[in-house]
């Protein structure tokens, strides 16, 4: 029934998807990467979690395992997912209207490193998921190294090669922390949590990760702001036209202020009802934020795609969730 239902709904959200965006490819593209880049958060960020408990230690790792280990090893799912991106890349991205160097745009801005970068990327996350390189300190710390590295460089591919484009040394830094903040929403909304010590462990890498993700993203903005750096500056005002201050701002309410001052009282800090509560909140504005990244470039008319295709690839994710219990008990041996 189950099985049945998902299948019902990933054919409703893929219908929907080809009627928003009919007549219209480069649409329905650009729709797909930001639902991509949406949906790439939970298991990116459920992986580095992985690795950074299995250098550090803590009987989190245990309590958060039930719902990181099946959403990390979901990364070989993005292979499929971005593959429409491959397909569909001169609709989404206008490179050599990218104010950068020619030989940036020679040697880094093409079509077949753009590609390999980002297969090789999702290549190493995968088999770091499916190894369980969390497991041995050493290959955890050896995993963690890589996917820093990868961080640096492959979120800025996805989204600030978009024009108008821009260049932040720190964009990489801040959405990996964004992708555990993310993962962490979803330990909240899904894992299975006992009131006390696990639910207090849960608010307090929360935080931990919120204020790194708002420390990185002010900084971003605030330092070519301050600088007036012109190229870098047009990338926000972009990012503040017509209504898209207001999907800012709310991003900001719902999935930090929110959520901070929430876990602030005792009561949400021990109760998993009400963490359930401030995922909910997470998840919610990082969606907001990473619409406010992506669409802006494209138009209002990416917006409503963009949710179908979200919806489209989180049903073709649940179907894969028949095998969550075999992969807990694989995660268990």
């Amino acid at each position: 029934m189950k099985r049945s239902l998902i299948i019902v709904l990933a054919i409703a959200a893929a219908v929907a998807l080809a009627l928003s965006a009919w007549g219209n490819a480069a649409t329905a593209a650009r729709a797909w990467l930001a639902a991509f880049v949406l949906v790439s958060m939970i298991p990116i960020g459920s992986l580095g979690l992985l690795l950074v408990q299995g250098i550090s230690g803590g009987r989190w790792g245990a309590d958060f395992a039930p719902a990181l280990v099946p959403a990390a090893r979901a990364v070989p799912l993005l292979f499929l997912m971005f593959l429409p991106v491959i397909l569909l890349r001169p609709l989404i991205y206008d490179w050599a209207a990218l104010n950068v160097p020619h030989e940036v745009r020679a040697l880094y801005l093409n079509a077949l490193f753009f590609d390999a970068r980002t297969l090789i990327g999702l290549a190493i996350w995968s088999v770091l998921a499916w190894t369980g390189a969390w497991r041995n300190q050493l290959f955890a710390a050896l995993g963690l190294v890589a996917h820093l590295l990868l961080m640096t460089f492959l979120p800025a591919d996805w989204v600030m090669t978009i024009q108008p484009g821009s260049v932040s040394a720190g964009f990489g830094m801040g959405f990996g922390i964004e992708q555990m903040f993310a993962a962490l929403g979803f330990v909240a909304v899904l894992a299975p949590q006992q009131p006390g010590r696990p639910t207090r462990d849960l608010a307090g890498i929360m935080v931990t990760t919120l204020l790194g993700s708002v420390y990185f993203l002010y900084m971003e903005f605030l330092i070519p702001w301050y600088g007036n750096v012109p190229d870098k500056v047009h990338w926000f005002v972009v990012r503040a036209g017509e209504a898209w201050w207001v999907v800012s701002l709310l991003a900001f309410l719902i999935g930090a202020a929110l959520p901070f001052f929430a876990i602030l009282n005792p009561y949400v800090r021990r109760e998993p009802s009400a963490m359930r509560l401030v995922g909910i909140l997470v998840l919610t504005g990082v969606a907001l934020h990473i619409a406010w990244m992506t669409l802006p470039s494209f138009g209002a008319a990416a917006i409503a795609p963009a949710i179908f295709a979200a919806l489209l690839m989180a049903l073709l994710a649940a179907a894969i969730a028949v095998f969550t219990p075999m992969l807990r008990e694989n995660h268990a041996r």
